[in-house]
Order: C-alpha cells, then structure tokens, then sequence
C-alpha cells in the first residue's frame, strides 16, 4: 500500500531491514578508535592533563552510547523484518479470504 511516498510491501519491509542490520553491524566495525582511543591523558600535555582524563572519560561514554545505539538498531532492524513477514502472511491470507468468497458466487 503507497500513500504520501511511503510503501508498505514485503519487499520494501525486507530491503528496509536489511539496510538497517547493515547500519548496525557496521556501526561499531566503522569506529574503532572510540573504543579504544590512542589519546591518552598523558598526551595532552602536562598543562592539560586533568582535561585529558575527561577526555578519555567522554570517549569511553560516547562508545558505549554507539554500542548501545547499534543494539538498538540492529533489534529494530529484525522487528521491521519481522513485521515484513507479517505483512506478506496477513497479505497471502487475505487473497486467499478473498479468493474463496469470490469462488462461492
């Protein structure tokens, strides 16, 4: 079903899916550095090495947001696959409802 550009079909619920689970497996593979940053406090310098702490601090806090962020992309990538199966069986069951009024004229 199409309305306002959206489609809703199996085969755009799969495709959906699957470039959501792309997203999520790549996620973490594309940003290493944020798990285990080179930049230490030491490398800030001695003036700045109290900033540096909280530098490693944020980085090690943005990794496990990613984390979690592709967790929940990867969950919500099956459930929009799941939901595309849905779909496809609601839909064959449908035809098949259909069919069989119209077989009964």
């Amino acid at each position: 079903m199409s309305s306002g550009g959206y489609t809703a079909t199996t085969e755009a619920l799969s495709t959906a899916a699957k470039t959501i689970g792309d997203l999520a497996e790549h996620l973490l593979d594309d940003n290493p550095d944020l798990q285990n940053s080179q930049v230490t406090a030491e490398k800030f310098g001695r003036a700045h090495t109290a900033h540096g702490e909280k530098y490693a601090t944020g980085a090690k806090a943005l990794w496990a947001a990613v984390s979690a962020y592709s967790s929940t992309l990867g969950s919500f990538g099956s459930n929009v696959g799941t939901a595309g199966k849905s779909y496809g069986a609601n839909e064959d069951d449908q035809v098949g409802a259909i069919t069989n009024a119209g077989g009964s004229l």
